[in-house]
């Protein structure tokens, strides 16, 4: 007797759905709702669909078909019940498990419209900012045993002098072959005021930037703007040497002001919203406290004690214990120009890649041109090989 093919009933049909409806709560309502009321735009799906590969698939038409009939209410944006519908009713059972492959990763690449419209919704924890804190204990940590080790040589650290000039850590023009000191001079700071403004600036800036653009970029542009200032450095102040944080400090400062201005129209989302304001007047003047304007006016007002107490030592400490000043600027500026495309930005627009290419390529040229500077310039003091011979 010839067998009948399986049919399945409707009890199984219907528990295929639930399972099916519950597989999809779990998985992809807490991307949607991510996103907000409003859903997914249906253009950025579908170029996601695209990148995804969907088109190894299914073909170019019937994924048209299958958003238009998703988008029922011509919204050009796809909510999580649309989508819900779209795979328990439109999609074949063959194509169920290709498109449901696929657009998982689609789903979770699209920025929701919160987070490229205001900036604020980009500051979380997750995961916690960890370099700032790191970098700073070392620090701390590195200036404490100097202090100590001083203190038994008799030559106490005080608030504006006191640095261990010997250590290998030390930036010196005379032993510049040791190319550590670099980065290292970093480590040490001269005097307490010297570190606690810095741990100041350092925590105060670099946290906040650290939260929204995640400890790699953070990481990259502070040890970048070290460099680069100790670079500066080297090729303006040929017979000094270099200690103290103020490089990486200043390219936070730098980082921010590229930030700023790559994210100035995110910043100021709803600043001054009167609706704001009045639906939660906390929230509202703390919108308007970190909007643009204000960030720019506090760094800049913030800059300008740091850079004195900086001048001040370079003029009236004694000839082998000075230190320079062009490392504040040359940090500075490498946070600025490494700012624009290492940083994260909310809403890149094509101008503000073309700039990042460009500031990028500014940096680097810097880099070599001071590299090459001290391989060649013969006015640096004689070159101290001990402790090598």
């Amino acid at each position: 007797m010839a067998g009948r093919p399986y049919r399945p009933s409707r009890e199984d049909a219907a528990m295929e759905l639930r399972a099916l409806r519950s597989e999809l709560e779990q998985n992809f309502k807490p991307v949607f709702e991510k996103h907000g009321r409003e859903g997914i735009e249906l253009a950025a799906l579908r170029q996601e669909l695209e990148d995804e590969g969907l088109m190894d698939h299914i073909s170019q038409s019937r994924m048209e078909e299958l958003l238009q009939r998703a988008d029922r209410d011509a919204d050009r944006r796809i909510t999580y019940p649309e989508f819900e519908r779209m795979m328990t009713r439109d999609l074949t059972k063959s194509e169920r498990s290709r498109f449901q492959s696929v657009i998982r990763a689609a789903v979770l690449d699209i920025v929701p419209q919160r987070y490229r419209d205001d900036f604020l919704a980009n500051y979380n924890c997750c995961p916690p900012p960890l370099f700032i804190i790191f970098i700073s204990i070392a620090e701390i940590v590195v200036f404490v045993i100097y202090a100590l080790e001083l203190k038994e040589m008799g030559e106490p650290v005080t608030a504006t002098h006191g640095v261990a000039m010997y250590s290998p850590l030390v930036y010196k023009p005379s032993r510049r072959y040791e190319v550590w000191r670099f980065l290292t001079y970093m480590l040490m700071h001269q005097g307490y005021m010297h570190i606690l403004f810095n741990m100041l600036f350092q925590l105060a800036f670099g946290l906040p930037l650290e939260i929204v653009h995640k400890a790699w970029r953070v990481a990259l542009v502070y040890l970048l703007g070290v460099i680069a200032g100790s670079l500066a450095h080297s090729i303006s102040d040929h017979h000094v040497g270099l200690v103290g944080a103020s490089g990486g400090v200043y390219a936070i400062l730098g980082a921010h002001v590229a930030a700023i201005i790559t994210n100035w129209r995110e910043m100021n989302y709803r600043c001054m919203d009167e609706d704001e304001l009045q639906d939660n007047t906390c929230r509202g003047i703390g919108r308007i406290m970190l909007s643009a304007p204000v960030r720019l006016a506090i760094i800049l007002i913030l800059v300008v004690p740091d850079t004195s107490l900086a001048v001040y030592r370079r003029i009236v400490e004694p000839e082998n214990q000075k230190v320079g000043v062009t490392a504040h600027i040359g940090g500075f500026l490498a946070g600025l120009l490494l700012g624009v495309p290492i940083l994260l930005n909310i809403r890149r627009h094509d101008w503000e890649t073309i700039l990042g290419w460009v500031t990028l390529a500014i940096y680097l040229a810097f880099v070599a041109l001071c590299c090459i500077f001290n391989g060649v310039y013969g006015g640096y003091p004689p070159t101290d090989w001990s402790g090598w011979e």
